[in-house]
């Protein structure tokens, strides 16, 4: 949730809608997915339904390293990403969270987002391309503002 929806109440509420839809859909769940795709798929649309709610878009503020317990460049580098995923369309940063961080496959991608499996793994793609290019403009930025300290 973090990454797609940010940190706060917000995601608080978010995760605790995310509880008790799971604990509500379990006489329900007959099994076709696994339980993490089922889970995973509750979770995402959850999340989808608050940022739609919150009007939110993915935070970009500087990361808590004692909630997230990681070093400053840590902390930095999940500061990059969620900004490089605030880039993204959210059809696009959903398929991507989905396939490459938590390894749904096309076909679970696909049923979580409500779409075909080569849909999400067309999505995930032009996801991984665009945040590449963000990532090497990002660094030559930073290559660019080094050079200029230095100078």
């Amino acid at each position: 949730m973090y990454l797609t929806i940010g940190g706060g109440p917000v995601a608080d509420d978010a995760v605790q809608e995310t509880m008790i839809a799971l604990y509500r859909g379990l006489d329900g769940f007959r099994g076709e997915a696994s339980p993490k795709t089922w889970a995973i798929t509750i979770a995402s649309r959850t999340a989808r339904r608050m940022r739609r709610r919150e009007g939110r878009q993915v935070p970009t503020e500087e990361i808590d390293t004692a909630v997230f317990d990681v070093d400053q460049q840590s902390a930095g580098e999940l500061v990059m990403l969620r900004r490089a995923l605030g880039s993204l369309t959210e059809k696009k940063r959903d398929a991507f969270v989905l396939m490459s961080i938590f390894e749904l496959t096309a076909e679970e991608a696909g049923k979580a987002l409500g779409t075909f499996a080569n849909t999400a793994a067309s999505r995930d793609r032009h996801a991984r391309a665009e945040l590449q290019k963000y990532f090497d403009e990002a660094g030559s930025d930073v290559a660019t503002n080094t050079e200029r300290e230095t100078a």
